[in-house]
């Protein structure tokens, strides 16, 4: 199987080595969209836009799965190109983001209190990670700032 990771940029190369590393039977494909990064800026539809052209890149090199490595991707768009892009165009295909397993990692030691997410403003706007912590801890105090660029 040919695993497909698309980053923004250049982040997602830690993704990849650390998949390589734990899963090594497995075919990878990189796409960084080095050309026009940042994305934190940019608006929801844009960067929806961005990622379809994306996924359709990586399936069309063979990719079964997609993971993105983008944490502004995998907050404005993601769900969307899950629930109505894959059924439509790509329905046996899986395309899965970092916020979910990253908030998990974060409170897997159990006992914390706060937690601070310095992130794009894109990602910080959509309040992805205070969703998804809050799943897992509805009691944890979540601090965001946006990363100037």
């Amino acid at each position: 199987m040919k695993i497909g990771i698309f980053d923004s940029g250049l982040g997602g190369l830690f993704v990849t080595r650390a998949l390589t590393k734990k899963l090594p039977q497995y075919d990878y494909v990189y796409l960084g969209d080095t050309q026009r990064v940042p994305y934190g800026n940019r608006s929801r539809e844009t960067i929806y836009q961005f990622l379809r052209e994306a996924v359709e890149y990586l399936f069309s090199h063979d990719c079964e799965l997609i993971i993105v490595a983008c944490n502004t991707a995998s907050a404005e768009a993601l769900r969307r190109v899950q629930q109505q892009y894959l059924p439509k165009h790509h329905p046996k295909r899986r395309v899965l983001g970092v916020i979910i397993p990253t908030a998990e990692v974060a409170l897997e030691n159990g006992g914390v209190k706060r937690i601070g997410v310095l992130a794009t403003q894109g990602t910080v706007r959509s309040r992805a990670y205070v969703r998804e912590l809050k799943k897992i801890a509805p009691h944890i105090e979540i601090f965001q700032q946006a990363a100037p660029y």
